[in-house]
């Protein structure tokens, strides 16, 4: 495994005062990045130049796939708020349109780190292991739903976090693919009871993060446009000093949210109903008085954005996640 450090002057994340959530302009002309500061809701518009010049995806970990340009792309992780790199094999080709990337573990404290590419409009997923020497390409079969198959394609697994080494995803059942006892990835299932949603809801997104081992499942249920709360399978009603901060490209866990200027026992996520130009709505759910309120983070910016991601402190260590 080769790593290597190329930190921004002082040491500064490019990203700004963490943590932050960050909104893509897109490709060029305009392939800025500007970050919303959670603690005291500043912008910080800069180019970053290691996702201005390539394709990525941000994980929970916090860690980016950074994906060349080109045939035969060069592949690597890459730490935003430290500039530490992790070398990876290249790919044969340029990942699909529509891509996620998850990792197993840290990159730099694991040995056996899973890299997982998945293919968002297929039953397939690319992985590799951190110091391995290729990319392996793996199709699954998690069933299909009882329609006619013009209106049944085989589902599509959204990983949604990992745990111990193994990635979790929900299809009705919570399904695990684990890749540490074989060669190949192994997929199983385990019952998934799902919570009791508010009457009348008729859309709902579902999260999963992890934290202390624990892992967590936000629902955001929507009631006409107006969002509601769920966890499940059992129900936490209080967070702590704990924060989730839930973005469609990822979602991470604040863990000591005070030490940042942040109110903690909170739930952020975005939503965009009406499809604005300027972004999504930022939605804070506080979970001591049940109140909702909504921040613009990008206000009056002219072009569509990219779907924010999230970027936490490498000093706001979860105890059983090292970043």
């Amino acid at each position: 495994m080769e790593t290597e450090s190329t930190d921004a002057a002082g040491g500064r994340s490019p990203l700004g005062t963490l943590p932050v959530l960050v909104c893509d302009h897109g490709l060029n002309p305009n392939n800025r990045q500007t970050a919303f500061a959670i603690g005291d809701q500043s912008l910080h518009t800069s180019v970053v130049p290691e996702l201005a010049g390539n394709h990525y995806h941000v994980t929970p970990h916090g860690w980016a796939l950074l994906v060349a340009p080109g045939p035969s792309p060069r592949t690597r992780l890459w730490d935003p708020r430290s500039g530490q790199s992790v070398s990876l094999p290249a790919m044969e080709r340029e990942p699909p349109e529509d891509w996620e990337c998850c990792l197993s573990d840290a990159p730099t404290t694991s040995p056996s780190c899973v890299v997982l590419v998945l293919h968002m409009k297929e039953p397939k997923f690319l992985y590799c292991r951190v110091g391995g020497s290729h990319w392996s390409a793996h199709e699954y079969d998690v069933g299909d739903v009882k329609l006619p198959p013009s209106y049944a394609p085989p589902r599509k697994i959204v990983i949604q976090d990992a745990v111990g080494g193994r990635f979790y995803f929900n299809t009705g059942k919570l399904g695990v693919i684990d890749f540490s006892p074989a060669a190949m990835p192994e997929l199983s299932f385990i019952d998934y009871p799902p919570p009791e949603f508010p009457m009348g809801s008729n859309c709902r997104r579902e999260y999963m993060l992890e934290s202390r081992g624990e892992l967590f499942s936000v629902y955001i249920c929507l009631k006409e446009f107006t969002p509601e709360i769920r966890s499940g399978p059992v129900e936490v009603d209080d967070l702590g000093d704990r924060v989730f901060l839930l973005s469609y490209s990822n979602a991470q866990l604040l863990c000591s949210a005070s030490k940042y200027g942040v109110k903690g026992n909170c739930v952020y996520f975005f939503h965009n109903v009406m499809g604005d130009m300027d972004g999504e709505l930022l939605y804070i759910f506080d979970m001591d008085d049940k109140s909702l309120k909504t921040v613009r983070p990008c206000p009056e910016m002219a072009e569509l954005l990219r779907s924010p991601f999230c970027m936490l402190p490498i000093d706001d260590q979860d105890s059983t996640r090292e970043y």
